[in-house]
């Protein structure tokens, strides 16, 4: 079984211990090869942040982490670093590229970065970076999942999830969905959920991973993709995804969502 561990506002300045270790408690029983964090691993871009932010995530054990910036990881206070040093501190933990694709395994993804020097929280998406992930995917393999990361949400379930996207999010949606997009991983507005916004394509919404920063009464929460075996045919391999959320009571993370992906009606299995 290949499993992908999907974290998002991770927050470190803000975080909270236990919960750090409850994840990492997990990656290990999960046996998790592949973490995608979707930005806003520190609170306040200061170096000591994302040192520590770096530590957790490896502490992980995962074989290889695919981390891209949030509009946390800006210096708010050392304001003048957004002119041409915006991602200093941040590539010194994590390296230059704000955009990776990574081909990992079962895994093939392909990250862009909705985040601006100029901004304090909203996110942009340019033409530019909508063309260049369509011609990431549809130059993929067909076998790989073929995921797209940004830090901010592009699907609304709501009006505040409306007040979080990017100008152009419909058009990159459809875009990315006909170029071969099967799951859009995001963050930013700490609410957890798996959605279908177009038939094909999925989303995984994650919460605040390990920070005590939550809104709209969701818990800590993360997002787990696993290719397992297919009961009725082993030589093939089924898509899930499921939401674990996090229970102060167990301090642990718990399975309350889980999702066939590859089913065309979308049901739930829990």
């Amino acid at each position: 079984m290949s499993v992908l561990m999907h974290l998002s506002d991770l927050h470190f300045g803000a975080h909270e211990p236990v919960v750090c270790r409850a994840v990492q408690a997990l990656a290990r029983q999960l046996g998790v090869s592949v973490v995608v964090v979707s930005g806003d691993v520190t609170q306040r871009a200061t170096p000591e942040q994302f040192a520590q932010a770096a530590s957790f995530i490896r502490g992980l054990d995962a074989g290889a982490a695919v981390v891209l910036p949030g509009n946390h990881d800006l210096p708010l206070f050392a304001w003048w670093l957004r002119w041409g040093r915006a991602y200093q501190r941040f590539g010194q933990e994590f390296g230059p590229d704000l955009e990776p694709v990574r081909q990992l395994g079962r895994f093939f993804i392909v990250g862009v970065n909705t985040t601006r020097p100029w901004r304090h929280e909203r996110g942009s998406l340019s033409g530019a970076q909508i063309a260049r992930v369509e011609k990431e995917l549809a130059e993929a393999y067909e076998e790989p999942w073929r995921i797209v990361v940004a830090h901010h949400p592009l699907t609304a379930r709501n009006a505040q999830d409306k007040a979080h996207r990017p100008a152009r999010a419909e058009e990159a949606l459809l875009r990315w969905r006909d170029a071969g997009a099967q799951m859009l991983l995001s963050g930013h507005a700490h609410a957890a959920g798996l959605l279908q916004p177009l038939p094909g394509l999925w989303v995984s919404q994650a919460g605040t991973a390990v920070s005590h920063r939550l809104r709209h009464g969701y818990p800590n929460s993360l997002v787990i993709l696993s290719h397992e075996a297919d009961p009725g045919s082993p030589d093939k391999a089924q898509r899930w995804a499921s939401r674990w959320d996090y229970d102060p009571e167990t301090t642990a993370f718990h399975c309350v969502q889980r999702q066939w992906v590859d089913d065309p009606n979308g049901a739930l299995a829990i």
